[in-house]
């Protein structure tokens, strides 16, 4: 079978269980055959499942020795589980609050919802939910390195997975690369507004023509932090977290002291409406994105079928209640036609004359935002790590060092020399793309037998969605018209699935893992949800998205789908599936 069709892992182990299953029952058929002895067939069976031949135990050992020998450099590149549940919640909600709390919230106020940005924010919070339930239990499944790419990797084979990979790498990487040069923006800005700094020492921070070496500063120095030492950047990316927590809830109470119950008139600006909600939760949902970061590092976690569900759900509950609480407190504080969309949270405290806490929140921000950069910059060495391990990247990657310095330097260049104002659209959909992959990864794992008629109908689910989507956005509303279409082959899904999947099951934290409730309809819904998100964006997002998209499958081609091992498939990260469940079982896993 050619690379790129290689079969997913589970459907590998399927069919190699069952073919030795068959081919013990026909050595059984033969044996009996000859003898002719109806009581010796049992003794037969017996010794085919317990063999006591020395020579054939031998070689086996001699031949596991062999395989763990040549993984053996690459295993022990990645640190030993460290991670405990404040690490893991610390990673999460770092990487995901950022602009959402200091930039979206103003802008959404200000231009599409008024009073009722927190409306906007629950929405896309519960659309977040959607895909990260997915994550939750996927994690829990699949606790290994490589966040959607190891599960795209296990559920539905090596060329998804590599094109996944890519498109994590725009949340990672780029995504990072654009926050350090928002941060180097936000320093300058900083310094010549709250700190009156000469003019002549600003333009050596804004030389001009594209370059922010502020930008260019804090890539070095966090990519620095990683090469370090993992304890270092753990403790670092630990402490920074929780002051921009505290910041925020600093940002909020004062906002609910200065609160104007006046301002929360009309809760839904006439000049808004519905559609202006709606509007400003498609904005809001980008203010989600990162808290799969989280999967990315599951091959350090302590206790990772436990902790991982548990620190993505937390992460969305503590990210969603901050989020909508300094929506309330900022539309209260100030009226909505006065917060700027750029600083709201500054500009509101100066509106209420309290200067100390608009200097406060305004250098907080400065301080705090580089934590999202070093978050990025720990983060895709593992996924890099990941790819290493299954042979799609050349095994020098396979050493997180190497990695983060191949990943601080491409961040350094981005983040210094390019302008990234016509980009965020590209990454945005990038990311969408990868949660769509893992919703389809979470319907592939539920499935009852082997079979290639789901993958069918997921694709043309995936295909009905987004046209539905893309003429919703530029055409109007006859894209309703096509919805049902969706929904019956959402409903054809489901019968692959297991009947306790629908209606038995409930959101909660297995003994093992956590369980996805409404399995197909909540990863389908998110699959149209990240659709309708990507209808929203630029044609040219959407167009360099595909360019993109071409490049990876050219690049698989080229060296992914020759060098490709199977190691993936063969070594302790993937070998061995639970079988009441088909769980994915990792090397350092307890199973119980």
């Amino acid at each position: 079978m050619r690379p790129w069709l290689k079969k997913p892992l589970w459907v590998v182990l399927q069919e190699d269980c069952g073919q030795q299953i068959n081919t013990l029952e026909v050595e059984l058929h033969q044996r009996s055959s000859k003898t002719q002895q109806e009581d010796t067939t049992a003794a037969d069976a017996f010794s085919l499942e317990y063999p006591d031949d020395d020579d054939q135990e031998e070689a086996e050992e001699q031949s596991q020795q062999h395989q763990q020998t040549q993984t053996h450099n690459i295993h022990d590149s990645l640190p030993s589980r460290h991670l405990s549940l404040f690490d893991l919640v610390s990673i999460g909600v770092g990487g995901t609050i950022g602009s959402g709390i200091f930039v979206l919230n103003g802008l959404i106020a200000h231009s599409y919802a008024g009073p009722a940005t927190f409306i906007s924010w629950i929405v896309s919070g519960i659309a977040a939910l959607l895909s990260g339930c997915c994550y939750a239990e996927l994690s829990g499944r699949i606790p290994s390195a490589g966040s959607s790419y190891a599960y795209a990797f296990v559920a539905l084979g090596e060329l998804p997975a590599f094109i996944t990979a890519f498109m994590l790498t725009l949340e990672f990487l780029l995504s990072g690369s654009a926050v350090a040069r928002s941060w180097g923006d936000k320093v300058v800005e900083w310094l010549r507004v709250e700190l009156s700094v000469s003019e002549e020492f600003i333009s050596i921070l804004q030389p001009g023509y594209g370059i922010n070496p502020m930008a260019c500063l804090v890539s070095i120095i966090t990519t620095l932090l990683v090469l370090w030492g993992v304890k270092e950047s753990k403790l670092v990316t630990d402490f920074f977290t929780w002051i921009k927590v505290f910041l925020v809830i600093f940002m909020t109470v004062g906002g609910f002291i200065l609160f104007n119950p006046a301002n929360m008139t009309p809760l839904v600006p006439p000049e808004f409406g519905a559609a202006g909600i709606l509007r400003g939760s498609i904005s809001s949902f980008f203010g989600y994105l990162g808290f799969d970061a989280v999967c990315c590092v599951a091959g350090e976690a302590i206790n990772p079928e436990r902790n991982l569900p548990l620190s993505i759900v937390t992460t969305l509950c503590i990210v969603t209640f901050l989020y909508i609480a300094a929506a309330i407190s900022l539309v209260g504080m100030q009226y909505y036609t006065d917060i700027s969309p750029e600083s709201g949270f500054p500009e509101a405290f100066k509106s209420n004359n309290v200067e100390w806490a608009a200097q406060l929140t305004a250098a907080g921000e400065v301080v705090t935002l580089p934590v999202v950069v070093l978050i990025s910059i720990i983060i895709q060495p593992r996924l890099q790590f990941a790819m290493a391990n299954d042979g799609l990247i050349p095994e020098w990657f396979g050493e997180i060092k190497n990695g983060a310095l191949f990943a601080g330097v491409l961040m350094t260049l981005f983040a210094t020399f390019v302008p990234f104002s016509m980009l965020d659209d590209f990454v945005s959909a990038g990311i969408l793309v990868a949660f769509t992959i893992t919703n389809c990864s979470l319907v592939v794992m539920r499935r009852e037998s082997v079979n290639h008629r789901l993958e069918k109908l997921l694709a043309l689910f995936n295909l009905s969605s987004f046209i539905t989507c893309m003429i919703l956005s530029h055409v109007g509303h006859i894209g309703w018209t096509l919805t049902p279409l969706s929904i019956y082959i959402a409903w054809k899904i489901s019968r692959t699935c297991p009947p306790t999947s629908f209606g038995n099951s409930q959101l909660y934290i297995h003994e093992k893992y956590f369980t996805t409730p409404l399995v197909p309809y909540v990863p389908c819904l998110g699959m149209f949800v990240n659709y309708f998100l990507i209808s929203q964006l630029s044609i040219f997002g959407i167009g360099f998205l595909v360019i993109y998209a071409s490049v990876a499958v050219m690049l698989y081609f080229a060296y992914g789908s020759c060098k490709m091992t199977t190691r993936g498939w063969e070594d302790q990260h993937y070998s061995q599936v639970d079988a009441k469940d088909g769980r994915v079982i990792p090397p350092n896993a307890v199973i119980t």
